[in-house]
């Protein structure tokens, strides 16, 4: 799941959960075949027990997927891979190599789409589908993930990824640009601003921020009192844990994912309840590709971002977008952003969480639209 500081602790809950039962059914299966073995009495409730505990995570997910996120009506589309458009491969200086895909004739606006972290550019699959025949739009991925390469010293901080952000505009030529990003997408777009402020009004002519914070994102998630005293001693070593154990945590990611908790965590974190099941499976399936390590490396570089200051200088219209049941980045964050923000508009999306975008795609294009044209009129 999109990797916050609540679910972070949620994660490793789920694959030692798993683990738990994995190993305890083993246990059981292994006592009655040994007694079995040996021609001892061999009590079957240990052989039924061990089954049971075996078929929790390796084939729960057929049990409780169908209970969670609701059949797409006819009308609806479920979410699936973006076709392929016109492809870039930016080198950056650290390394890193970036996939872009372009979108669009090259003499139209350009919206420039930031995802979020633990996910890939294929996010903006509603922004293509309805967006793509009026403006130009470029797609990436953010390094590590998606198809991009990760740095050579594996460095993710904010300053650095605005410098990525910025490599990637760069294609837009001299056409003007809004730029467009969700959860660290968006504080990447922040940190831009304070980089390179001589960008903003020359080419970028908007911001759209969705679900996104102005500082650390301890301080805006859901139970932020609890989490702030537990950043020392309990967050930085789990991100710590988490890139040691790399290899070990992909196999509790695909525990949690066939006994359906990856589904649980992710409906109840990252939706408000009425994402449709093939959204919910989108982001489930980007949790089996993400690299633990790197995801883990990304929180620890936001636990150092703050882009509050920059906000009052920001000299350009800005769109930000809420959702009223979002526990990653809870929604006083963006009403703090569209206050300090000279001209800054707000729009919430109900219900909805952290993938509102997705959730309500409909009302999100709908606001990202209107707004694209009053920018770039």
């Amino acid at each position: 799941m999109l990797l916050a500081p609540p679910t972070l602790i949620l994660v490793w809950l789920m694959g030692l959960w798993s683990l738990a039962l994995l190993g305890g059914g083993a246990w059981l299966v292994w006592e009655w075949y040994d007694n079995w073995a040996l021609r001892l009495p061999a009590d079957r409730r240990l052989l039924v027990a061990g089954l049971l505990l075996l078929a929790v995570p390796l084939l729960g997910r057929f049990v409780l997927t169908p209970f969670l996120g609701r059949r797409p009506r006819a009308d609806e589309q479920e979410m699936r891979l973006i076709p392929e458009g016109t492809l870039h491969r930016v080198v950056r200086p650290d390394g890193a190599v970036l996939h872009v895909q372009a979108y669009g004739p090259e003499d139209a606006p350009v919206l420039l789409f930031t995802h979020g972290w633990g996910l890939s550019l294929a996010e903006w699959f509603y922004a293509h589908q309805h967006l793509v025949g009026r403006y130009r739009l470029l797609l990436w991925d953010l390094p590590g993930l998606g198809h991009s390469s990760p740095p050579l010293d594996r460095q993710y901080d904010l300053e650095r990824l605005a410098g990525h952000l910025k490599a990637v505009l760069e294609l837009a030529g001299k056409q003007r640009v809004i730029l467009c990003g969700h959860s660290i997408g968006g504080m990447i777009t922040l940190t831009f601003c304070r980089l390179f402020p001589e960008a903003l009004s020359h080419q970028v002519v908007g911001l759209i921020l969705i679900h996104t914070t102005p500082t650390n994102p301890v301080q805006t998630a859901w139970g932020a009192p609890v989490l702030r005293r537990l950043q020392g001693p309990l967050l930085r070593p789990l991100c710590a844990l988490t890139i040691a154990l790399s290899p070990l945590v992909r196999v509790m990611n695909l525990l949690a994912f066939q006994s359906g908790l990856s589904h649980l965590g992710n409906h109840l974190m990252q939706f408000g309840g009425s994402e449709t099941q093939g959204q919910l499976n989108f982001v489930v399936q980007h949790d089996l590709r993400a690299n633990p390590a790197v995801a883990a490396r990304g929180m620890l570089a936001m636990m150092r971002y703050d882009a509050v200051d920059v906000l009052p200088t920001i000299p350009v219209p800005v769109l930000v977008i809420a959702a009223n049941h979002d526990k990653a980045t809870l929604p006083e964050a963006s009403h703090f952003i569209t206050r300090k923000i000279p001209h800054a508009e707000e729009v919430m999306l109900a219900p909805g969480g952290h993938l509102g975008l997705l959730e309500q795609h409909g009302d999100w294009l709908k606001a990202v639209e209107a707004f694209a044209k009053r920018c770039l009129a």
